[in-house]
């Protein structure tokens, strides 16, 4: 990601999207996934895991069967379960309490009646639940690459005329050239 282009993910967000795509990976087979599998594939721990998979279960997203053959599988296809689906079933919606989570010492926000950073909020929130919404867990498997140029191309910054984003991208992944004249040639070299 280039530098300065951060938004803050909860850790459930984070570890719910690859518990849910630990499942799609192993959509095709008939057997399910155990939480103890799941993490050690991540890297957390099992009663985490389970916690997680716990909420997907509860926002409708994985299916679970108990017993000695038990785990997990998604409740529907990944080409079927979007990204939006995930934040909105284990955080519920992140820019829903804004006016009251930074009301400082008030009940409320001072500044409801007529806020001028609220149409901010809501307008990110707009454009980030776009694409949250439109993102399936099947384009996830897909190479980073590859999603990210589709990324660019299907959601263009036109604020801010020529994608910011994609020149960035573009910044640090190209290699750069650098002018140099040799007595009457001119060369071009990677730095």
């Amino acid at each position: 990601m280039p530098v300065g282009v951060a938004m803050k993910i909860s850790a459930v967000e984070e570890y719910g999207l690859r518990c849910l795509l630990q499942l799609a990976r192993s959509e095709a087979d008939p057997q399910l996934v155990s939480a103890e599998e799941i993490a050690a594939r991540e890297g957390i721990s099992i009663a985490y895991v389970e916690k997680i998979l716990s909420q997907l279960r509860k926002a409708g997203l994985v299916k679970s069967v108990r017993g000695m053959y038990g785990g997990y599988q998604l409740a529907r296809p990944a080409k079927d379960i979007r990204v939006g689906e995930l934040v909105r079933g284990v955080d519920g919606d992140f820019f829903a309490d804004i006016c009251q989570h930074f009301s400082g010492n008030q009940h409320a926000c001072i500044h409801m009646g007529n806020c001028s950073v609220r149409p901010v909020w809501l307008m990110v929130a707009r454009h980030v639940y776009q694409i949250l919404d439109h993102l399936s867990l099947a384009d996830l498997l897909n190479e980073e690459d590859g999603l990210e140029k589709r990324l660019y191309a299907e959601f263009p910054l036109p604020l801010l005329g020529a994608s910011l984003g994609q020149r960035a991208a573009e910044q640090a992944v190209a290699p750069r050239l650098e002018l140099t004249k040799t007595s009457n040639n001119e060369e071009y070299t990677h730095v």
